[in-house]
């Protein structure tokens, strides 16, 4: 018994150790985050103080929009990281009711809430304890139907997530699709979705009339997506964007290239883009 004892124990200071530490990692993470989220504050204030003035209000939309995307970005990895270390505490304490519950049945104590279940008699003669009510299956063997067992946590999928955007932004709710498609970029930034989530979390900002932040999603999926097959349509509606946001030189630009760096794209896209260009009489 005492050798049983000392194979617990040792099993739990392992598991405790490693959970310790790994919690101890997400919050350095989390901490990490939010230094940086205060670093763009203080820098945003410092050049306002220092009256650092952008050469139009444009320029200081389009900023604010890139500084906005990279918050929402480092608050939506902060929350991850904050729901991870809560699964992590559930799991501890969970571990420290088996390890309770353990113990007495080793020491062949009563264990408190215990109904006296007929099934308690079946365990093995060892422990000679009784079967703790809503115990795991881990701990009491085949005396807990497997009804009984710990469901799994279910998370959603690239797919899923990406769906429920597309949903919202048909229904008119461009706020919740933007939060769904960032969602997207932040969890799974290397999927196949990856690219057509940038896409539409720019057409949820221009549906807003949010033109600074839908120039900075079109401007990274056109970057970091050019290859995919929204690469001719980042480009145009970037190039919309700068002409809500009276850029007109930068929208000409990419009106005028998209033929050019998409010559396979689709017949209507270049045909929008030329018309467009004629409308601002582009060089």
């Amino acid at each position: 018994m005492r050798f049983s004892k000392v194979v617990l124990f040792s099993s739990v200071f392992g598991l405790y150790a490693f959970s310790a530490q790994a919690q101890s990692a997400l919050e350095m993470e989390i901490e990490a985050l939010r230094e940086d989220v205060q670093v763009l504050q203080r820098q945003a204030y410092r050049d306002k103080e220092n009256g650092i003035v952008p050469a139009s209000a444009q320029d200081v939309a389009v900023k604010m929009g890139q500084f906005d995307e990279d918050l929402r970005k480092a608050v939506g990895k902060i929350d991850e990281l904050e729901y991870k270390i809560k699964n992590l505490e559930d799991r501890i304490n969970v571990i420290n009711k088996d390890v309770d519950i353990r113990l007495k049945m080793i020491e062949g104590k009563p264990i408190e809430g215990d109904a006296g279940l007929g099934a308690a008699k079946t365990t093995s003669a060892k422990f000679n304890a009784p079967v703790a009510q809503g115990a795991p299956k881990s701990i009491a063997g085949d005396a807990v139907s497997k009804g009984d067992d710990l469901p799994p946590v279910k998370t959603k999928t690239a797919e899923e997530i990406y769906q429920e955007g597309m949903d919202a932004l048909k229904a008119n709710n461009s706020d919740e699709a933007a939060s769904k498609f960032t969602t997207v970029l932040t969890k799974f930034p290397e999927h196949k979705l990856a690219g057509n989530a940038q896409y539409w979390l720019g057409e949820a900002y221009y549906a807003k009339k949010d033109y600074a932040k839908a120039a900075v999603a079109f401007a990274k999926g056109y970057e970091k997506y050019k290859d995919g097959n929204k690469g001719a349509d980042n480009i145009l509606k970037l190039g919309m964007s700068m002409k809500e946001l009276g850029k007109k030189d930068e929208a000409c630009t990419a009106f005028t290239n998209l033929p050019k760096e998409f010559p396979k794209a689709e017949e209507s896209v270049k045909v929008k883009a030329a018309q467009l260009a004629a409308e601002l009489q582009c060089k």
